[in-house]
């Protein structure tokens, strides 16, 4: 069995790093593509980013087991 690993283990190893090799510029591309369009991307409205505060939260659904005896 020992004498079968080696070769498993040396095939996963090339395998990879001929992927890391092959999609690294591709990786770093989009990762600078994505800083540039944060940099570039309006502000936000903070008015319509604010939550409502009026919303029901799950907390008015639940009712007090004392209340209602």
């Amino acid at each position: 069995m020992s004498r079968n690993l080696f070769p498993a283990i040396f095939a996963i190893g090339v395998g990879v790093f001929t992927g890391y090799y092959t999609f690294q510029p591709t990786f770093q591309q989009l990762q600078y593509e994505r800083q540039q369009s944060q940099k570039t991307s309006p502000p936000s409205d903070p008015v319509a980013l604010k939550q409502d505060t009026s919303a029901l939260t799950k907390s008015d659904f639940q009712q007090d087991p004392k209340s209602t005896q």
